[in-house]
């Protein structure tokens, strides 16, 4: 039997030559336009109640079920778990746990765990082969602001859902939303990492500063087929050298607080470092870009491999230089463009609209609901 691991490692390396496969039985439907515009639910190698070895409610019963290796950790879909301090975070995740319920199966809605209180993060682990899926994860501020207008310190607003720094995570089909610093961090500063981030609603994570979907800390990833809107970045990737992504089939939603996707320069994140890397590489393909009123994509230095922007369809049209707004996709804090291409890819009032279509003709078992 393939691991988590090994599957997420085959998924990397395939890369582009697993177009023709794509999701297997995709559901893209319309939802309540002011929480999750879309969401995305594969019905493959999904969860049930009769999978589990504990069903939990409570926050004790969670620690205890997800400190166990092996576990496979169910909530009901009515199941509400509120973290209201921080004396109970973060919470420890054992090496091959399943976190699961129902958000996506037969119309369940998931269950929800919130936090009321700004936690520096609620879970976090270095174990490897993880997954949480189905589940609804909300954070404590929902609404855009700047803590440097506070007058506490930054670091008291900070909250993060999960933190990973392990090999072979899996998060799918869950709705994060209201995480100030991040809803997911993965990998850590001497810890490259592997994960698949797909089928998941990630919004509303917009804090001034910080505000990021996902987090890409270390490692390689791959994401794919999410739903993303306002955050401050949908995507961020810190800057190592070997740190990068793959994001392809997504959509990114026409709420802009800045950029959507982007890799750091590893000298605007780490001291003492003044060169221009800008990670390992990003490659964003067949990804729908509604927002029109900042980037999509931005390059921020010289990636380590060759990075690629191919074959997106962005609502916006390039170099508008509205509200001093460059291009849509770009690459900054190099003199010309190296070891970045940009090719092939739609922009304008019909892109989304096309790459909605191109979404629907590449699965025959994909449904699109308004």
């Amino acid at each position: 039997m393939v691991s988590r691991r090994g599957a997420i490692r085959s998924l990397l390396a395939v890369g582009l030559a697993s177009n023709t496969a794509l999701s297997g039985c995709l559901y893209i439907a319309g939802a309540d336009r002011v929480k999750a515009p879309l969401v995305f639910v594969s019905r493959k190698n999904r969860i049930t109640a009769e999978d589990a070895t504990h069903v939990v409610r409570t926050i004790d019963e969670l620690r205890s079920a997800l400190s166990e290796r092996g576990a496979t950790v169910w909530l009901p879909s009515d199941v509400k778990i509120r973290f209201e301090d921080t004396t109970t975070t973060p919470v420890p995740i054992a090496s091959n746990v399943t976190l699961a319920s129902d958000r996506g199966v037969d119309g369940g809605q998931g269950a929800l765990i919130e936090s009321t209180a700004y936690h520096p993060t609620i879970f976090q682990s270095r174990k490897s082969d993880i997954r949480v899926t189905g589940i609804r994860i909300k954070g404590p501020q929902m609404e855009y602001f700047d803590p440097r207008t506070k007058s506490k310190a930054e670091s008291a607003f900070y909250a993060r859902a999960f933190e990973f720094i392990g090999n072979g995570i899996e998060i799918d089909h869950c709705e994060l939303f209201g995480w100030t610093s991040a809803a997911v961090s993965l990998g850590g500063q001497d810890d490259p990492t592997e994960s698949r981030i797909h089928h998941n609603s990630i919004h509303h994570n917009q804090m001034q500063t910080l505000g990021y979907g996902l987090d890409i800390r270390n490692g390689t990833h791959l994401i794919e087929w999410n739903y993303f809107d306002r955050n401050r970045h949908s995507v961020a990737g810190f800057g190592h050298r070997q740190n990068g992504y793959e994001a392809r089939f997504n959509v990114v939603g026409p709420h802009a607080v800045r950029h959507a996707f982007d890799m750091h320069g590893l000298s605007e994140n780490l001291s003492g470092y003044s060169g221009p890397l800008a990670g390992k590489y990003i490659r964003v393909h067949h990804n729908v870009f509604e927002l029109t009123d900042a980037a999509a994509v931005v390059l921020r230095g010289i990636s380590d491999r060759p990075s690629w922007v191919r074959e997106n369809w962005c609502a916006a049209v390039p170099l508008l230089e509205l509200k001093g707004r460059r291009s849509i996709i770009r690459q900054t804090h190099a003199d010309a463009p190296e070891n970045f291409q940009v090719s092939d890819n739609h922009f304008g009032p019909k892109a989304v609209k096309r790459g909605r279509s191109w979404l629907l003709e590449h699965d025959t078992s994909v449904r699109y609901e308004h």
